[in-house]
């Protein structure tokens, strides 16, 4: 069996400025799909801000919804797609990155300090997960922004996952379980997260919440699975629970995009995969879509 080279994208963008942890990001053009090659005249499209515009996911999001919206992004470091407009700044930089927001209808916020160990603490994540959103969200509202997409992660409700019978099924141990019977968990139970990065998104979530509420700026949050840079499932037994392919993904962003009538709402990201723990379905039902793809086409 071919080894698969696999990534856990529950922490979906990155804020990249130390370029020996650069896995999966900076620079992953891919010269097929390039803006320039693929744009076409999309003067009344919505305009949508990536931030994080260099990373894996932004790129796949670029490939895949680049002929459809007006794309623009910011990050840290250029991105190297010809055609595709892109700020150089740090989130950090409030006056530096304001200028991005202004004109934009919708802002998928990506970026963050992305490893979610323990022992990633509080001198990384407060930077690049905690000040970064403040100023996404603060430069949406000045900048007219109508909807922020803020991509949070499955670790938000983690410690789930020591308890029966999530704890066995992400280690693939099924036993007599019926995938079809298990009680999932929903975006209306507890927060438990798992780590310091989990707590740091419960905060990028509780902003929005607080955005939306105050200033009427529509904010869907994304608790994203895992993502691999194949585009395939990892070894491990959690893959085949949380997996998000990348055509699932440009569309469940999609429909984020376009939905109406949202003035709060959080979903879970994974593909239509056999093997649940949260509940994605209610994520597809309300937001109008039907995921292609399933882990178990890899087992």
């Amino acid at each position: 069996m071919r080894k698969k080279r696999h990534i856990d994208f529950s922490h979906p963008g990155r804020l990249q400025h130390r370029p020996e942890r650069n896995l999966y990001v900076a620079n992953c053009r891919d010269t097929k799909f390039n803006s320039r090659q693929r744009r076409k005249d999309l003067t009344d499209a919505k305009k949508v801000l990536l931030t994080g515009a260099a990373g894996r996911i932004a790129t796949f999001l670029r490939n895949g919804l680049g002929d459809k919206y007006a794309l623009t992004g910011t990050d840290r470091i250029p991105v190297s797609d010809p055609g595709f407009e892109s700020l150089t700044a740090n989130l950090t930089d409030f006056d530096g990155i304001l200028p991005a927001f202004q004109g934009v209808d919708t802002v998928v916020h990506l970026a963050a300090e992305p490893r979610h160990t323990p022992d990633i603490w509080w001198d990384l994540l407060l930077p690049d997960n905690i000040t970064a959103t403040a100023n996404v969200f603060e430069a949406a509202r000045q900048g007219g922004v109508s909807r922020v997409i803020f991509f949070s992660s499955m670790h938000v409700n983690g410690f789930y996952e020591r308890d029966e019978p999530w704890r066995s099924i992400a280690e693939g141990e099924y036993g007599d379980l019926d995938p079809n019977k298990v009680s999932l968990v929903t975006h209306e139970m507890p927060v438990r997260p798992d780590g310091p990065y989990a707590a740091s998104k419960i905060f990028g979530e509780s902003l929005g919440q607080y955005y939306s509420e105050e200033y009427g700026i529509s904010v869907i949050c994304i608790r994203l699975g895992t993502m691999s840079i194949e585009d395939v499932p990892g070894e491990d037994a959690r893959s085949f629970v949380s997996w998000l392919s990348s055509r699932d993904l440009t569309t469940m962003v999609e429909r984020c995009i376009e939905v109406e009538d949202i003035g709060f709402d959080v979903f879970f990201g994974a593909s239509a995969n056999t093997w649940k723990i949260y509940d994605t379905p209610r994520g597809w039902e309300v937001l109008g879509y039907t995921p292609h793809d399933n882990a178990e086409t890899y087992r």
